[in-house]
């Protein structure tokens, strides 16, 4: 997959959507600002600025400024965007017990807890393992979903190493 209009890939590029999993129960997220944190009640939202960290159970995030709006009934969340220098880390086990890590970059990325999706815009990437796909243009927009699919709209560029040994020299 190079350059095209869009793309599908369920072969990897997905494991960032365990963002969107079921949560567990006792589940605590934290979310720690260099410069400010605002919190504005009648609007239901939070902006934190500067160095932002997010540490989740489920990612870890960091980016320059995060916007999160809450739902009116304030028992969850209706979106979150991070903006500047956005970096997302998820690390999962795989069926043979090895840690996999994905790890998504971009200028803006945005969650909605609804629909499960991560919009990564403003020249993303996505990094799994031996798979590596990147913008090659600004506009090129990320969507990663719950079911462990990506769908990619603009230019982009894949990249899959080959680990096998089969070409090695014995």
């Amino acid at each position: 997959m190079s350059s095209g209009d869009r793309s599908t890939n369920s072969a990897g590029f997905g494991a960032m959507a365990g963002l969107g999993k079921d949560r567990p129960a006792d589940a605590r997220t934290e979310i720690t600002a260099t410069k400010e944190a605002m919190f504005d009640n009648a609007a239901n939202v939070a902006e934190f600025v500067g160095g932002v960290v997010v540490r989740d159970p489920q990612f870890t995030l960091t980016c320059d400024k995060l916007r999160v709006t809450l739902s009116k009934d304030r028992k969850g969340m209706e979106s979150a965007e991070a903006t500047g220098n956005v970096i997302i880390i998820q690390e999962n086990t795989d069926s043979s017990g090895r840690t996999t890590k994905a790890i998504g970059r971009s200028g803006v990325a945005t969650y909605t807890p609804a629909t499960g999706e991560i919009k990564l815009r403003i020249w993303p990437s996505v990094q799994q393992g031996i798979n590596n796909q990147v913008a090659t243009e600004e506009s090129t927009v990320m969507v990663l979903n719950r079911n462990g699919k990506s769908t990619t709209t603009g230019g982009s560029k894949t990249m899959i190493s080959d680990t096998s040994e089969t070409g090695a020299t014995r």
